[in-house]
């Protein structure tokens, strides 16, 4: 017979941390990083995700997808990022990249724990992360470094249907797709790519967008083909148009005010991400502003929890429009290790002309 009894949960005792340990939660780009950043300035560190490295890149990106910044520019602690196209990195290449500097700069990272508790005792923070089998673990740190980024839960359009399960907020691999009838929800960089890509593997596509036209800042090398395909026909697009039901077979859409229906077996909304404030709570950061950033020094990097900093995109709360990228993170790393050793801060970077802006 088998064993019915539940799996037991282990508990693992606290290792006993150097005087100064710094927790780095998130291990995407900054996160790695920093972690090597303060590896190198002779801090003992520890990085943990709740997913993969690269978890965003991994989860959220489609097969093949090319970043808009250049390979010069998502590099990060002082390794080259090669392409053998001498093109700008797909996911795939920023994936292998990513391992490599893991590997390269023997950075201690682990993976898929999940940060469940913080507590701070007057001299150190303990932390509790669960594992994917379900054990726990206490990490105790000096200090903490929230890099855990900004795209944690999809927007919502607040409309009836939108959890039915043929409704999805990731492309993924658009293969799927063929020879289905797929409505898109958006008119950005996001829902561009997937309007194209669809279309490009036998999908019948149709773009729902509230503004006049396909957004301009839909990347270069995008926008063209599809404003040509919408001119011609080949993919249908309502402007100025707003979702207000979702339906099994249809999607109900306004245009202009007026109503009309429109058939379709999958509907992809693409319509943004929003920061998931958990951890901020957790860690006792306030966070303001239109975009609910977390409050902190742009200087240090230090929020106003005790012995807590962010980096990377983290810093930026939900970003309406995106101006906070890897590319302009690269220095917060430094900025940390600083303030942590009671350093002078870096000097200043001026910042570059970012296209993307």
């Amino acid at each position: 017979m088998k064993n019915s009894s539940p799996a037991t949960c282990i508990v693992y005792a606290t290792q006993i941390m150097p005087a100064k340990h710094v927790l780095i939660i998130g291990a995407g780009p900054i996160g790695l990083e920093t972690a090597a950043t303060l590896q190198e300035a002779g801090l003992s560190v520890t990085c943990v995700d709740e997913g993969p490295i690269g978890g965003t890149i991994y989860s959220l990106f489609p097969p093949m997808t090319r970043f808009f910044s250049s390979p010069e520019r998502l590099a990060i602690a002082g390794i080259d990022l090669q392409v053998a196209a001498q093109e700008k990195a797909t996911r795939e290449e920023y994936l292998a990249y990513l391992r490599s500097v893991v590997h390269t700069r023997a950075l201690p990272v682990k993976t898929y724990e999940k940060v469940t508790e913080a507590n701070h005792d007057g001299r150190s923070w303990h932390v509790t992360t669960r594992g994917r089998g379900g054990q726990l673990s206490i990490h105790e740190a000096s200090h903490v470094v929230l890099a855990f980024g900004g795209t944690h839960q999809s927007r919502r359009l607040g409309i009836p249907g939108e959890d039915l399960p043929h409704v999805d907020r990731h492309l993924g691999d658009p293969h799927r797709f063929f020879g289905r009838k797929v409505t898109i929800v958006g008119g950005k960089n996001s829902a561009a790519e997937a309007a194209l890509r669809c279309w490009r593997v036998g999908a019948e596509v149709t773009i729902i967008h509230r503004g006049d036209g396909l957004h301009e800042r839909v990347k270069y090398w995008i926008r063209p083909e599809l404003q040509s395909l919408i001119d011609e026909g080949r993919v249908k697009a309502c402007f100025n148009s707003t979702v207000t039901s979702i339906e099994p077979d249809s999607i109900q859409v306004k245009t202009n005010g007026l109503e009309q229906t429109i058939e379709c077996q999958d509907v992809l909304v693409m319509i943004g991400y929003q920061q998931d404030p958990t951890l901020l709570k957790m860690f006792g950061v306030d966070y303001d502003g239109p975009q609910s950033a977390p409050v902190h020094d742009p200087v240090t990097m230090q929020t106003n929890s005790n012995a807590v900093y962010v980096a990377g995109t983290a810093i930026a709360g939900t970003q309406q429009r995106f101006r906070t990228y890897i590319e302009n993170c690269h220095v917060h790393g430094g900025r940390i290790a600083a303030a942590i050793l009671g350093n002078p801060p870096p000097p200043e970077v001026p910042a570059r002309v970012l296209p993307e802006s």
